[in-house]
Parts: structure tokens; C-alpha cells; sequence
């Protein structure tokens, strides 16, 4: 599929929201294309865009099922492809009738595996053909047992509207639920090869079978600190690993759902947050070579939802956004979810960030605040070699709207609630922007004793317009706690209630390829799977590699496995299913020989 441009270069918007396309944008297009962005919103151009087969009358595909392969997918891409999130959004035949699931983040955990085989592993240069096989497995079926049998959700959950049959006393008696009770709806990250995890919780039962898995341990994880283990081969769940196994102090109910592991050393790190009368944060570290855990920072500060945080060579970052929960975190048991305990967003609040050294045992060792933002997603955080400033990158929201958005009346236009929220919400507050900060290390050591008010801001370096990204991001995993030029991630233009195509973003010019989907293809998450470096040695280019996203044809209700270029953006083959593959958060490629993209 190749570009769609006019002979001076410039893009007919238009043009490309017809068919596939791949296209260019800079800097200097950036009004047009808010504008256009707008201009989509206020015709409701998602009523266009149909997606509803990636959320409802969704089936579990043992299998493994041979898909059909057209194109090309390269050899050296071999290896598993596990996505996990939501799938179904309504459970049958409850003692009160149809129990209808109200937020996406609550829906029914589904895995899927999509087995990309060569003969060879890819090892060779000359590498033929590639097969490719799929296979998915519910995780929730004690969960959905519980639902049946009451007619209401069974636990706390993201943000599940008040269930009728829950009343006064019901929220009350929550407040003094037992300890010791597993929520077992766990379906956001996929993290693979944890080797501290898999030592506690004991081998995962499947192992490797010839070129079918890379992985040797497989967990499923979420905003919960607690992780479902899951067998590699058939994935279904074989244990529930709560963050206290790892070390006794991490006993808060929540994490988050986007560990990070040292691309060197494989070590772990994590947060851990207590809620109460108290609030603290424990940044954590767990060894790959011995299994021990160390907390390397206990930060008091104001509970607040936190999807993710920011890893260097030498330190943790963690930001705290302006998603605060109320009353210490009580409010969240009272309300029974994350978004009802979430306060109402303040703009004249800050959002606060922690420098913790992770070499060194100096705990948190300085402290900024930036105005008030939210986020769920860090890109990638480096360090300059000269000055030694920390840089981070995130996709960041001027509000927390955006978790509202993924209600299932928003995302399949029940009763004009998709209008209701994209046309009547401020635009500003509903996309996010790629943004960078530099935190100066000059004001290290000086800032960790400073008072909250007196504390420095970073500087921002880095701003892509709204209208040129949307969530998701990812880079070439080869380039984590380094500096990388290039982020990828799903665009949102305005045309879909979810996503609509596939970008890349040059991070020193601003300029982005758009891979545009076709009308009604809804892309997932994008995963950077690297090219091996080339046979004199010399590493391949950071963009040397290609995308992987399941995309659903919502007009024919199937999907597939999309592969593109990561350089040009261009579409280099697909695997098709005859079935429809649930709209999943997060995924990772896992190579024959064990490496993986996250």
C-alpha cells in the first residue's frame, strides 16, 4: 500500500480516510489536522465506523487455528504474539437476566496467541515462508461463575456503574471485606520470562514444544498488584501471584499495570501502593539472579491512578498525576471502582514527580511538580550522557475525561452517548499529545528536601500535536532506558470511537507516517518486533524492524494480523481470520530464542 500524496507532496486528508493508505504529515500541518480531527467529531464520522464485533458475541478459540497468510511476514519476526484485555461485555443467564459489563477495563479477560512459524526460526537470511496459527483462552470463568449466581459484579472494579442490587449496606459491609480474596478478571499487561515470579509460583505447566512458544513463563497482569499466572501453551490460569510473595511490606492493593524490567539485567522494578489513614508508595526491585526484592524508596504522598511509570539506566521515576483518589483511597471501596473514587480533576493542582536511584540505595533523590496533566502510558525514559538530566516521555492528557470515553455506551453509540461525549467535551481534554520532559540534574540533590511549593519544574522539550497521536505507544524495545528518535502508536483522528489507524513519530522533526486504516478497521496496540542485525555485525536501524497489530474488520466482523514496515509504514503482509479477535489493551512478542518486544 503505498502513499497517497499529490505531486507537491501535500496529503489530501480526505483522500486517505477512503482506503488504506500510508501517508506524511510535519509539523506545519498540525492545525489543518486538529481541524480536521474537529471537523470528524462534530459529524460523528464514527457512526461510520462500525466496531462492534470487538466487543460483543466474541468466542474462545482453543485451537490453534491456521490462518490464512497473504503478502509477506518476514522469518526473523518467528515467535508468539500474546495480546490479552477485554473480551466479552456481558455475561447470560444471571439470576437477574443479561448482566451488562458498563467499562471496557471491566470486561471479561481473554488472551490470545498468534504463532508466526519458520521452519528455520528466522535464523537464516534466506528464510521461506512463514506460517501463522492462533489460539485464545478466557481467564475469568470463576469470575463470571460469581456473576451468574448473584447478578452482580463479584468485586471492586475499574469502573462499573453502581450495581442495582447492591445498596447502602452492601457498600458498607465492602469496606470490611475479608483479606485473602482473589480477583480473578485479570487480563491487562502480558509480561513474559519474569524469572523472579516464575520461582515463586513454580514453572508454568505447557513449556516450549519445538518452534511453537518462546516463552518460558507468562503472567497476566493489571492496575491490582497481583498477577495471574498463565500456561504458555493453552493459557489458562495456573496461579495468582499477589506482590506480598515477593517481599512482606507490599501489601497495598495496587500496582502498576506496566512493570519494568532492565533490558541488561532483567531485574524488575514496580510500585506498590498503600491506601488508609496513611498513603505510601513502595518502588521496588527484584533481582533476575537471586529472586531477592528491595525497596529502594517509601514515598508519602496522595493516592492517585497510575497505569504506568519511567525507567533509566540509574534511576525510577514515578509520577503522580492529577488522578487522585478521594478520602486516602476510601472513597474508591465506597463507590466499588477506581474511576467513582477518582476526585473530579482540578487544573490548579500539580502533578508531582519522585527521582528514585536504583544503583545506589539514596532512595528518592529529587522532586519536581508540572502542571496538572494525566496519563496512562510512559514511552521510554534516558539519561543525557553530558549532563547527566533524566529525560521522560509520555502520552499526556490535560484532564482525566479520556478514562470516561471507554465506557461501552461511548464506545458503541447506546443511546448517542459516543455523541454526548466526543462532541460535547472540550477536544482538548480528550487526546493526548506526545510530550517530553528533562529533569535538570542540577536540581537533584537540592530539590529532594525542598518544600512542595518551591519545588522546579522540568522543562518541557518535546511537543507532538494532539491530532497526530493517539494512546498505545511503543518504540524498538532495543533502544528501552535509551535515547530513541522514533515512537509509534495508534492514532485517533476522529473517525472512530477507538482507533483509526497506525503512526509513527519522528521525535527531532515532529513529522509522522500514518499508516490510515481502510473504513471500519480498527487497529490494536502496534508491537515493534526488532530486525536482527545485519551479518557483519552492524546493528540494524531503530526503525529496522516491523509492527504487529491485530486489526478488526468491523464492516465483515473478521480480523488479522496486520505486519508493517516500521520504516515506511507500509503494509508487508497479514494473517486472516474467519472470525472476529476482541479489541485487546497490551501484547508482547516473544522470539523462538526467548527475547521479546514489549
Amino acid at each position: 500500500m503505498g502513499s497517497n500524496t499529490d505531486q507537491d507532496g501535500a496529503h489530501d486528508v480526505s483522500d486517505a480516510y477512503i482506503n488504506a493508505s500510508t501517508y506524511k504529515r510535519t509539523a506545519a500541518d498540525e492545525v489543518t489536522d486538529i481541524n480536521q480531527f474537529k471537523e470528524n467529531l462534530a459529524k460523528a464520522a464514527f457512526e461510520d465506523w462500525p466496531n462492534e464485533a470487538g466487543f460483543d458475541g466474541l468466542t474462545e478459540h482453543r485451537g490453534p487455528i491456521k490462518l490464512r497468510v497473504k503478502g509477506s511476514i518476514p522469518a526473523w519476526a518467528a515467535g508468539s504474539l500474546y495480546r490479552t484485555g477485554p473480551g466479552a461485555c456481558s455475561v447470560e443467564d444471571t439470576k437477574v437476566g443479561t448482566f451488562q459489563i458498563s467499562h471496557w477495563f471491566d470486561g471479561l479477560a481473554h488472551t490470545h496467541r498468534f504463532d508466526i512459524l519458520a521452519e528455520d526460526n528466522g535464523s537464516s537470511a534466506n528464510s521461506g515462508e512463514v506460517r501463522v496459527v492462533y489460539s485464545s483462552r478466557r481467564q475469568s470463568d470463576s469470575f463470571v461463575q460469581k456473576i451468574k449466581d448473584t447478578g452482580c459484579m463479584p468485586a471492586k472494579s475499574f469502573a462499573q456503574r453502581s450495581d442495582p442490587c447492591i445498596g447502602m449496606f452492601g457498600k458498607f459491609m465492602a469496606m470490611y471485606q475479608r483479606r485473602g480474596q482473589v480477583y480473578t478478571n485479570i487480563g491487562v499487561t502480558v509480561n513474559a520470562n519474569m524469572k523472579p515470579f516464575q520461582d515463586i509460583a513454580g514453572p508454568s505447566q505447557g513449556g516450549s514444544h519445538g518452534h511453537r512458544a518462546g516463552a518460558s513463563s507468562l503472567f497476566i497482569g493489571s492496575d491490582l498488584s497481583l498477577f495471574a499466572q498463565v500456561d504458555v501453551q493453552s493459557m489458562e490460569v495456573t496461579a495468582y501471584v499477589p506482590q506480598s510473595k515477593l517481599h512482606p511490606e507490599l501489601t497495598g492493593p495496587s500496582a502498576s499495570a506496566h512493570g519494568m524490567q532492565d533490558p541488561e539485567t532483567g531485574d524488575y522494578f514496580n510500585f506498590n501502593l498503600e491506601m488508609g489513614s496513611s498513603c505510601t508508595y513502595r518502588v521496588f526491585q527484584v533481582s533476575a539472579a537471586t529472586g531477592d526484592a528491595t525497596i529502594l524508596a517509601r514515598i508519602l504522598s496522595r493516592p492517585a491512578y497510575i497505569h504506568s511509570f519511567f525507567l533509566s539506566k540509574n534511576y525510577v521515576i514515578l509520577c503522580v498525576p492529577v488522578s487522585h483518589y478521594q478520602w486516602n483511597g476510601v472513597k474508591v471501596i465506597w463507590e466499588g471502582s477506581l474511576l467513582g473514587g477518582i476526585a473530579p480533576f482540578d487544573k490548579s493542582e500539580k502533578c508531582h514527580w519522585f527521582i528514585v536511584d536504583r544503583r545506589h540505595g539514596k532512595g528518592v533523590v529529587a522532586q519536581f511538580t508540572s502542571p496538572a496533566a494525566f496519563f496512562f502510558h510512559s514511552t521510554n525514559a534516558f539519561e543525557d550522557d553530558e549532563t547527566g538530566d533524566v529525560i521522560c516521555e509520555l502520552i499526556q492528557y490535560s484532564s482525566t475525561s479520556i478514562m470516561r470515553g471507554f465506557y461501552y455506551d461511548v464506545l458503541l453509540q447506546r443511546d448517542n452517548k459516543a455523541k454526548e461525549f466526543w462532541c460535547d467535551s472540550p477536544t482538548s481534554d480528550l487526546v493526548g499529545e506526545v510530550v517530553r520532559y528533562r529533569f535538570r540534574a542540577t536540581d537533584f540533590h537540592s530539590s529532594s528536601h525542598s518544600e512542595h511549593s518551591k519545588l522546579p519544574s522540568p522543562a518541557v522539550v518535546l511537543k507532538a500535536a494532539a491530532a497526530h497521536i493517539g494512546d498505545l505507544p511503543t518504540i524498538n524495545p532495543t533502544f528501552a532506558c535509551r535515547k530513541h528518535r522514533y515512537t509509534f502508536g495508534l492514532a485517533g483522528r476522529g473517525l472512530s470511537t477507538l482507533f483509526d489507524g497506525i503512526i509513527k513519530v519522528d521525535c527531532e522533526t515532529r513529522d509522522v507516517l500514518i499508516w490510515s486504516a481502510p473504513r471500519g478497521h480498527t487497529p490494536s496496540e502496534a508491537i515493534f518486533v526488532p530486525r536482527p542485525s545485519e551479518e557483519n555485525g552492524k546493528p540494524a536501524e531503530e526503525d529496522g524492524g516491523v509492527l504487529l497489530s491485530v486489526v478488526l474488520d468491523g464492516v465483515n466482523k473478521t480480523s488479522y494480523l496486520l505486519c508493517l514496515d516500521a520504516k515506511t509504514m507500509t503494509e508487508l503482509g497479514r494473517a486472516e481470520c474467519d472470525f472476529a479477535v476482541a479489541f485487546t489493551l497490551h501484547g508482547q512478542h516473544v522470539k523462538n530464542g526467548g527475547e521479546s518486544g514489549l
